[in-house]
């Protein structure tokens, strides 16, 4: 019989820990393999479905509808990578246009997880950059017919006046009744301005209830508001896709068409999560219904040109509640 000493024991306990060391490592390694294999598998099938190229082409419609004078760099490269948990994380950057020149101002992050409701799309904007948006108010309430009234930044005029003529800018501003989209661009035809986005009224209070609104007194704001811009259109694999840069006469009507496509395009192929939760895009069937049956009306715009030429706009009594966005120096044609 073999006598159990204190060596023996010892000696057991290497060897069992050496064998269990290296079954561990064994287990991370197939487990580093099986990740590896299960990564290129994930990686492979995203680059081959292409599914960010939907996601991209929808947060930027979003964007188009929402956010007043911000673009992507069209035909730029959009940022894009898959995590182990299926998370697509898509990023690119944005500008805003003043006079004739794009200018970048921040970053647009997406996030699409496996479910639209967890799913997020932020603006990270630059330093020193305007957060605060734009605010367009009703002319009129729309349920009762009653005049409105709209605040506007104070001093804008008397400011615009000090800044030098070889200088650009941008302004917002509502209209005192609603229009068609011809009425506003014949009545700033006589400027030399660029119309960049127009507010569209699509059926709030009347149609539906909004979900942000704000205001005083006697002035109604529609926070979630969608805006009239260059229209926008892609393939259905989203390889290709064409824009509108402006609002103009000879491509008004195919602006409202694609509008009206994309939204009906969204309705048909994604879920209400989908674009309400991920892309923001509230009461959209709502709102498409409602410029189906009544036509596009607006009632404000942004623009931008020479400050000279803005100025011009003080007397224009259809105009109120303006306020002063970017400048930039003298870029114009």
């Amino acid at each position: 019989m073999t006598e159990w000493n204190k060596d023996k024991e010892k000696k057991i306990l290497v060897k069992y820990r050496f064998t269990l060391t290296v079954r561990i490592i064994r287990v991370i390694l197939a487990c580093l393999f099986l990740f590896w294999i299960y990564m290129m598998v994930v990686n492979i099938s995203y680059s081959y479905f292409q599914s960010d190229r939907k996601h991209t082409y929808y947060s930027k419609l979003a964007t188009d509808w929402t956010v007043p004078n911000l673009y992507e760099d069209f035909g730029g490269i959009v940022d894009s990578e898959i995590t182990p948990f299926l998370t697509q994380k898509i990023s690119y950057p944005v500008s805003r246009m003043v006079g004739k020149e794009n200018k970048i101002v921040g970053e647009i992050h997406i996030n699409k997880t496996l479910f639209s409701l967890f799913s997020t799309k932020s603006i990270a904007f630059d330093q020193n950059q305007q957060e605060e948006g734009y605010r367009f108010f009703l002319p009129e309430h729309p349920e009762t017919g009653k005049k409105l009234t709209a605040e506007g930044a104070n001093g804008v005029w008397t400011n615009l006046e000090k800044i030098h003529e070889g200088t650009v800018a941008e302004i917002s501003f509502s209209t005192s009744e609603f229009m068609t989209a011809e009425e506003l661009l014949y009545l700033l035809k006589p400027y030399d301005l660029d119309i960049l986005w127009a507010p569209l009224y699509t059926g709030e209070f009347k149609a539906f209830e909004p979900s942000s609104y704000g205001g005083g007194g006697e002035s109604i704001s529609v926070l979630d508001t969608y805006g009239l811009t260059g229209g926008r259109e892609t393939e259905n694999d989203y390889m290709s896709e064409s824009k509108i840069q402006l609002l103009d006469e000879q491509y008004l009507e195919e602006n409202k068409e694609m509008m009206l496509s994309n939204m009906e395009r969204l309705l048909k192929n994604e879920s209400t999560s989908y674009y309400e939760n991920f892309l923001g895009l509230y009461f959209l069937q709502e709102r498409y219904d409602y410029l189906k049956q009544n036509g596009f009306q607006v009632y404000g715009a942004v623009v931008t040109g020479p400050v000279k030429e803005l100025l011009k706009l003080k007397d224009v009594k259809e105009i109120r509640g303006v306020s002063l966005g970017e400048l930039d120096y003298w870029n114009w044609e």
